[in-house]
């Protein structure tokens, strides 16, 4: 941006804190729509309001959901679901480099407001913008960056608008899946990590929290006020089309084995060591640590994400019947002899719980990730052979007591 442009710029923005009363016919709204790149957090694409003023020759785009991965305990935080975001403003020509280098396409869809809605649209990113105000809790289902836009251009709208609302009934685990059908392994942590909530059928306003969504909602929505109807935007302008090439430099190929693929790996080989074990009659007490420390740590994850934090679509998750911090018992007790006859209660009692899931697996309100039932038959084997050689074991030494 040269200095003239700058200059303009300080004057747009000192305009706005001041109330920006002068909007004219020159102040457009449009809603740019960003394909995804190859970043986990580019997976779900990006949505932003640009903003012109030919008169004050401003080109700028308000986006919400900028962060920082160096905000302090980041990490903790995002798992808690307490992340906080920012509404990002802009230079046009910046805003849309951004995704060139990164080879992404880039839309835009002009919206036909009238100068007055233009002007409260206009007043509203300001607002939002303000320093008290441009920070905000995350929500990446309900509150994100294609769903703040849609509210903002929404509630400024002088009548009712109306989607062409799609006949195709999705959840949101299938919407979500579309876009991650590339990365099995971020489909599998998703699946995990989100329960039940997610599988249930979503109307077409939530289906808005994707950006593609929402740029074809507002496509195809008209704007009723009385007997006028008129439609809420005009023809698609393509900005920038994908750089294939880049994207395929730029993306983080997944590696060749699959979710499935290890989760069977490690099924046959539970299954090999508990043959083994079953015909020496003997238990190989580390295979147990190992496993069920594991699924156990797993499963203080999944209770963590259930019960503490605030993210959406966590509970109730059916998979916190087979990875649950209850496994990390099993680790302790089974090396204290004493424990024994407790050892084979536990056993009992999880074989029970995971042959409950097994058999209401086809009709539970939950879409299970088909790489979770070998892990399932994987403790299901383990309890199984730990209560089939102990029972032999027992018998065994019945005999020889009534052969003494």
């Amino acid at each position: 941006m040269d200095i003239k442009k700058i200059l303009a710029f300080l004057f747009f923005l000192c305009s706005l804190a001041t109330g920006y009363s002068s909007v004219n016919d020159s102040l457009k709204i449009s809603l740019i729509t960003c394909s995804p790149g190859s970043q986990v957090y580019e997976l779900f694409g990006h949505t932003g309001l640009r903003v012109q003023d030919v008169s004050r020759n401003v080109d700028v785009v308000f986006h919400y959901g900028v962060f920082s991965f160096n905000t302090p305990h980041f990490i903790y935080r995002f798992t808690k679901g307490e992340t906080d975001y920012s509404i990002g403003l802009a230079d046009f020509r910046d805003f849309v480099y951004n995704y060139a280098v990164r080879g992404s396409k880039v839309s835009e869809l002009p919206l036909e407001l009238t100068a007055e809605e233009s002007k409260r649209v206009f007043q509203a990113l300001i607002i939002n913008n303000m320093p008290d105000n441009r920070i905000y809790r995350y929500n990446f289902l309900y509150d994100n960056c294609a769903t703040r836009p849609r509210n903002v251009i929404t509630e400024n709208l002088s009548g009712q608008i109306q989607y062409k609302n799609p006949d195709e009934k999705v959840t949101f685990r299938e919407m979500i899946h579309d876009c991650t059908h590339n990365y099995p392994w971020l489909t599998f942590g998703i699946d995990l990590a989100l329960g039940a909530p997610l599988d249930r059928t979503i109307s077409y306003e939530e289906q808005m929290f994707l950006p593609d969504v929402l740029m074809g909602a507002f496509e195809d929505a008209r704007v009723v006020k009385g007997d006028s109807v008129r439609y809420l935007s005009g023809e698609p302008v393509l900005l920038l089309a994908a750089d294939t090439m880049r994207m395929t430099s730029a993306t983080v190929r997944p590696t060749g084995i699959s979710p499935l693929f290890a989760a069977s790996l490690l099924l046959s080989v539970v299954v090999i060591i508990s043959v083994v074990e079953i015909i020496k009659r003997r238990h190989y007490r580390i295979v147990d640590t190992v496993l069920f420390s594991i699924y156990g740590l797993v499963g203080c994850l999944l209770f963590f994400l259930m019960f503490i934090s605030t993210h959406p679509a966590t509970y109730p998750n059916y998979s916190g019947f087979w990875a649950n911090p209850f496994l990390l018992i099993l680790p302790v007790i089974i090396w204290v002899k004493s424990m024994k006859k407790v050892v084979c209660y536990y056993h009992f009692i999880n074989f029970a719980v995971l042959f409950c899931l097994l058999a209401s697996w086809y009709w539970l309100p939950q879409q299970m990730n088909i790489a979770f039932l070998p892990l399932v038959l994987v403790l299901a084997v383990r309890s199984v052979t730990y209560i089939w050689v102990n029972r032999r074991k027992e018998k065994i030494a019945e005999k020889e007591i009534i052969e003494k």
